[in-house]
């Protein structure tokens, strides 16, 4: 079996044990079964617990993983950290490929943990392969799989892979990322690392046919060199994005409680992504950004861009954050700004680029004839629109919202038929309590321009920053 197939237990399991299962409904055992069920997994489920009922959630309970007397490919291992050797030893007696250690209490609380870290890898002895210990373990929809509390997580399958040294961050990904429109091939919460590590599920993801996208939150390293080798091979083949925990001072102290990770060093990282081409990202919303934009941009898109907004002031700001973020603002030359001259009002708009159309309540059909103008000019990649209202204005109480719709229709029906990138400012036109109708016209707007292929992003920073990061990556593949 090759490193490859020795995946496919974890990942699609037809049968998992549940060890440290209960009847109690606030314990992880009993939330891990619950949440299977809820989810959909549509193999083989296998309480264990020596102290438990005949049953859990009406499946027979076992004493033990060795008492089952059917295959287990994957088992969730629930019980006190005291207690997983013993565990570990059973699970290797019984045969189980793989198997994930929520339990926390290891490496990261210090010398004694890492003794019982230590302690549970030897049992294994590499015939037994360990998510954990302390992480959440997997989220895989096509294989059933999900975390805690991830029963509502998204059930489609998808071609995003995220690999997470933390739990709670993989779980908060998911979701942020789903709201989005996005959806995940897998999702690894892998803790403390101590057989499986970043390196192992970069190399499967990087061979996995359904991921497209591959996305990191990494606290330490188990092996630099490889996971360096790992990750320029996959240059131009798939997309890496990592955002590196622990790269401050107050971080690196966090890191080594959070995971007992060795955290690194900024300038080594940034030399790795130079050299590998992976995508350093800084925070939660810039890799929300990048997974984002990587999935949804053409390949290739170039950082030239005209900017369309509503009002002088949107030029002057565009004008500055893309130049700050290193997009290219050309000035239109004179034949495009006749074109939009015939189009709009001689006073209070701008036709150089940024262009001010005047107002973000512009009438479709004008819409539609502008954006033509600007997608006939060679000298730019990508459109960027912001502040043109496309919903919320009824709900807001101003002008009608009758033709929101309509503009939203124009980018789409346009995207179809170049090869420009279209990238759209959806930002939050209100937070009010008694507005969250707008923010429900938002999601609807987002979910239509990200089944088209278009971006988007809340405000143009965000926006333009993330852009820039898919214009830099493709610019070296092309090296």
């Amino acid at each position: 079996m090759d490193r490859y197939d020795r995946f496919s237990p974890i990942f699609y399991p037809r049968s998992v044990a549940v060890i440290g299962a209960s009847a109690e409904e606030g314990r992880p055992g009993h939330q891990f079964l619950r949440v299977l069920l809820e989810f959909g997994f549509k193999g083989e489920l296998y309480p264990v617990n020596p102290d438990g009922p005949a049953e859990i959630l009406g499946f027979k309970t076992y004493r033990s993983v060795r008492d089952i007397p059917y295959p287990v490919d994957f088992a969730f291992i629930t019980v006190p950290a005291a207690s997983v050797p013993g565990v570990i030893e059973d699970c290797v007696a019984k045969g189980l490929p793989g198997v994930e250690i929520f339990t926390s209490g290891f490496r990261e609380t210090g010398k004694e943990g890492k003794k019982l870290e230590d302690e549970i890898v030897r049992l294994a002895g590499g015939k037994l392969r360990i998510i954990g210990p302390n992480c959440f373990g997997v989220y895989c929809p096509r294989g059933g799989l999900t975390f805690l509390p991830g029963a509502r997580l998204p059930s489609e399958n998808g071609d995003i892979g995220f690999i997470s040294q933390s739990g709670g961050l993989a779980l908060y990904f998911a979701w942020a990322a789903s709201g989005c429109g996005l959806r995940f091939s897998k999702v690894v919460s892998y803790g403390n690392a101590c057989d499986l590590n970043e390196s192992d599920f970069l190399e499967y993801l990087g061979a996995d046919d359904d991921t497209k996208v591959i996305a990191a939150y990494i606290e330490g390293v188990k092996d630099g060199n490889r996971f360096f080798r790992v990750a320029r091979n996959l240059l131009g083949k798939k997309p890496v994005i990592v955002w590196k925990g622990g790269l401050s001072q107050v971080g690196a102290r966090a890191v080594s409680s959070h995971t007992g990770s060795l955290a690194g060093e900024r300038a080594v990282w940034k030399a790795f992504s130079r050299q590998t081409g992976a995508v350093l990202v800084d925070d939660f919303e810039e890799l929300v950004d990048a997974v984002l934009f990587f999935r949804q941009c053409r390949q290739g898109v170039g950082r030239r861009v005209a900017v369309v907004g509503g009002g002088g002031a949107v030029g002057v700001a565009a004008g500055d954050i893309c130049e700050r973020v290193g997009l290219v603002v050309p000035q239109a030359p004179e034949h495009i700004q006749q074109k939009l001259k015939e189009l709009l009002p001689p006073v209070g708009t701008s036709v150089r680029n940024p262009f001010d159309i005047g107002a973000p309540v512009v009438p479709p059909l004008l819409f539609r004839k502008i954006l033509e103008v600007l997608l006939a000019w060679d000298e730019i990649d990508a459109v960027i629109i912001d502040r043109i209202y496309l919903y919320g204005i009824g709900a807001l109480g101003g002008m009608p919202g009758r033709d929101c719709e309509g503009r939203v229709e124009v980018i789409i029906e346009l995207q179809k038929n170049t090869d420009k990138q279209f990238v759209v400012v959806t930002e939050e036109l209100s937070t009010a309590a008694d507005k969250i109708a707008v923010e429900t016209e938002r999601r609807s707007v987002q979910e239509k321009l990200f089944s088209s292929g278009i971006v988007f992003a809340p405000s143009l920073s965000r926006a333009t920053v993330a852009l820039a990061r898919v214009c830099s990556y493709y610019e070296r593949v092309r090296m």
